[in-house]
């Protein structure tokens, strides 16, 4: 088995970046063993909810237990986080391939997480000084004596943006949010958490369009206030000389900062918004299809239906006989 070294080397470095630009960020959570894979699904549904939120998929993520075959070099594991799936019972101790494995693992990988007992890892990691890491009490003096220090708190991150820890698999969620809010803003981040159930629900909407626009934006107070004041006006829209009355600006400085800031234009946002709630109300309610036109501001059920279509490639109809029928 090869064993591969990152080394300090600027064109491997942009080699790495560029590959990593070129394709989704990949999540490898490894797993102890086979009996480990059920509760690995949290950091499946976390990810799924944020390529959600933002509207691609951004993020895949794999489950496997930990092996003994080829690792691969630094172009294999470029825009990989690797999450080391441990538990509250069992300190990760591997022996001979495995050991090397693990150890060539979280060198090559630009994130590592380790959950629970899989923080005992650190103490493969060269080095004579005392790590901080997130310790959970069951293993508190066994890592000590490993030279791995407690940083009394459920999370750490570490300041090298590399080997980070969590003492629990559910805080370990907490600690995921903490990364995407380094990779895509604080907003994404508290509306992924209240999706979630990290937190509770604010009065921020809950409008993945919102969300994703918002995110772009990095948070802008008009973006936000624009945003907002169309979703207050769903069932009877406003034109935009009202809608930029409402924000307290000109109908110009209003479309010219929004496409600046979102690179949408506010006629298509609204639309998009109308229609977003259109398919909610289609598949969590009973509501007559003419009733959804009259809530989401179109004038008949026609106008609401070819809308839909054109944006949705698919019929009213045809959206509520899926949710019927358990495919949405």
């Amino acid at each position: 088995m090869k064993h591969y070294v990152i080394r300090n080397c600027h064109a491997g470095a942009a080699q790495i970046a560029n590959v990593a630009k070129e394709r989704p960020h990949h999540i490898e959570v490894i797993l102890r063993c086979q009996e480990d894979r059920a509760s690995a699904e949290l950091v499946v549904e976390f990810f799924d909810a944020l390529n959600k939120l933002i509207a691609k998929k951004a993020y895949v993520v794999t489950a496997r237990v930990v092996a003994t075959d080829k690792v691969g070099g630094p172009l294999d594991w470029a825009g990989r986080t690797t999450v080391f799936w441990g538990d509250l019972e069992s300190a990760w101790c591997p022996a001979g391939d495995q050991k090397l494995w693990v150890s060539q693992v979280m060198n090559l990988s630009p994130r590592v997480i380790l959950v629970g007992g899989a923080v005992m890892l650190l103490a493969q990691m060269a080095g004579s000084e005392p790590r901080a890491a997130a310790v959970h009490a069951t293993f508190e003096a066994a890592a000590f004596e490993q030279g791995i220090v407690s940083c009394g708190a459920s999370t750490c991150l570490a300041t090298d943006g590399r080997l980070h820890s969590a003492n629990t698999r559910i805080s370990a969620l907490g600690l995921l949010s903490e990364l995407v809010s380094d990779d895509h803003g604080q907003h994404i981040a508290d509306a992924l958490r209240r999706y979630v159930g990290l937190s509770e629900p604010g009065k921020r909407t809950e409008s993945q369009i919102a969300n994703r626009l918002i995110g772009e934006a990095k948070g802008d107070e008009v973006v936000i206030h624009t945003l907002a004041t169309m979703m207050r006006h769903i069932e009877d829209p406003l034109s935009i000389s009202e809608l930029a009355a409402k924000v307290g600006t000109s109908v110009r400085q209003l479309q010219r900062r929004y496409l600046s800031k979102t690179n949408a234009k506010l006629l298509d946002t609204y639309k998009e918004l109308r229609l977003e709630r259109v398919g909610i109300l289609l598949k969590y309610t009973d509501m007559p299809f003419a009733e959804v036109a009259a809530a989401t501001g179109f004038s008949s059920r026609s106008a609401m239906s070819r809308s839909f279509f054109k944006h949705c490639k698919s019929t009213p109809e045809e959206s509520r006989k899926r949710r019927y029928l358990g495919c949405e």
